[in-house]
């Protein structure tokens, strides 16, 4: 379906969940068709096929609504960063190591947010903290206006 959905035209929202009837309804059809004609299926194929009609509903959303996504594939690899800081986090030698990682890793994702450079923050952070005399953190935070013209991608 995503491939179908790759070649769709459209300008609005509206237009594309339109294209998406036409086009992607059909073979979203004849496979929930496909799948209630099997008969006697066995073990985990069994299992699949229950879910999916279970599913059905929330499936034919994405034709009441052109923004709702046909793949969670973008957010999957948005989270996937942080699933992986977590089980790393598990394995820091002590809590003040945990403590550091989590601070690094919430500068990173932080930094990302708001559409700066992460290796220019991390430099602008190095090259300016350890001469700094005074105590305003809130100045080197990423949307903090310098470090939003020194560090934008």
């Amino acid at each position: 379906m995503c491939h179908k959905e790759n070649g769709l035209v459209y300008q609005t929202e509206e237009e594309k969940r339109q294209q998406r009837i036409t086009h992607v309804k059909p073979l979203l059809d004849r496979f929930y068709q496909y799948l209630g004609s099997i008969t006697s299926p066995q073990g985990r194929l069994c299992a699949a096929i229950k879910n999916a009609l279970k599913l059905r509903t929330r499936v034919y959303r994405i034709f009441e609504n052109g923004q709702i996504p046909l793949s969670n594939n973008s957010l999957e690899g948005e989270i996937r960063f942080t699933t992986l800081v977590r089980k790393n986090c598990l394995f820091a030698k002590s809590v003040r190591g945990a403590e550091a990682n989590a601070i690094y890793y919430t500068l990173v994702a932080t930094a990302k947010i708001n559409k700066l450079n992460v290796y220019k923050y991390f430099k602008y952070l190095f090259d300016r903290l350890p001469n700094q005399k005074r105590s305003d953190i809130e100045a080197f935070l990423p949307w903090a206006e310098e470090v939003q013209q020194v560090c934008r991608n």
